[in-house]
């Protein structure tokens, strides 16, 4: 089953003691297998993850999540990072080549709420935009222009 070709449901397991203990159950017996991603934001985890068309359920007691057998969960780290937990029957390759997407989508919402923060705070600074280019690698440059108050009272 490829999971960039389905949409999947997914949640994210927020950090309580009782999740992390019985996730870590799971994952011991091998019913569930982790990935790290570097990953820190829920709130722009959940954006990409709705972006990518998948269902996201946020709950503080559990973590359920399921398209037939794909199950899906997020789990905070010690170091702030977020790993992935998968189901035994979702293949590593096609877990890999989801989180890739799902990574290209964080950096995306990253980098846009970063141009659309930089524009605002510019404008609040006196500057004016003068060229905006974007590369083939989807970085943008910014060239910005000093506004003169020649305002002498």
């Amino acid at each position: 089953m490829s999971l960039s070709a389905v949409l999947v449901s997914a949640a994210i397991a927020v950090s309580s003691s009782a999740v992390s203990y019985a996730l870590q159950e799971k994952l011991e017996e091998g019913t569930f297998y982790r990935i790290d991603t570097n990953m820190k934001d829920e709130s722009i985890l959940e954006r990409a993850l709705k972006n990518y068309g998948c269902d996201v359920m946020l709950d503080n007691e559990s973590f359920q999540s399921s398209l037939g057998d794909v199950q899906l969960a997020f789990q905070k780290q010690e170091d702030g990072t977020l790993s992935s937990i998968f189901s035994e029957n979702v293949s590593t390759d096609d877990a890999t080549e989801f989180l890739k997407e799902i990574q290209k989508e964080y950096t995306h919402i990253v980098q846009k709420d970063t141009y659309e923060k930089l524009l605002q705070r510019a404008e609040q600074e006196g500057l004016q935009l003068e060229t905006e280019t974007t590369n083939e690698d989807e970085t943008i440059v910014l060239t910005f222009q000093v506004k003169e108050n020649l305002n002498y009272e």
